[in-house]
């Protein structure tokens, strides 16, 4: 009798296959990656109103330090060419991981901050520094969105 043996390597490839074929689909849609380990930022997307930018981040600098006030997290307002030439961003960076971005995100998702009940931000989520250079470089959040909830909120 003939022994038939497949090698662990075809095995584990084939098991998973699936996940790999979905985020290389992900990938290139909107050239996104995960990586949980690499450093993260947070992203607010306002609505398209230039006066509510100084408020949106004095909320958010109040915000982190009445909840994160040693986590020496940085805020700055961004401008970006292309889709983005007209929306205002805040990008709040010095989060080491994934699971630090999450953490806040659900954060804010829990506290309800004013400068989110008061609709200043079309929408809010955390990027991995790859993903976030990948924004800046295509000039659109083309596919983020979508990208988020697939691999963050899953």
């Amino acid at each position: 009798m003939r022994k038939f043996s497949i090698p662990l390597t075809i095995l584990f490839t084939l098991a998973f296959l699936p996940l790999a074929f979905s985020q290389n689909e992900l990938t290139e849609k909107g050239g996104f990656t995960v990586n949980p380990s690499e450093e993260h930022g947070f992203l607010f997307v306002l609505a398209n109103r230039p006066n509510d930018l100084l408020e949106m981040r004095t909320g958010i600098t109040k915000y982190i330090w009445k909840y994160h006030p040693n986590d020496k997290l940085k805020v700055m307002q961004i401008q970006v060419d292309g889709d983005l030439a007209t929306v205002p961003l805040i990008h709040v960076t010095g989060f080491t991981s994934k699971t630090q971005a999450m953490d806040f995100y659900a954060g804010l998702k829990q506290n309800r901050p004013d400068f989110l009940t008061m609709g200043l931000t079309n929408d809010y989520f955390p990027l991995s520094k790859t993903n976030y250079e990948a924004i800046v470089r295509a000039k659109s959040l083309s596919g983020y969105k979508a990208f988020f909830e697939q691999n963050y909120l899953r």
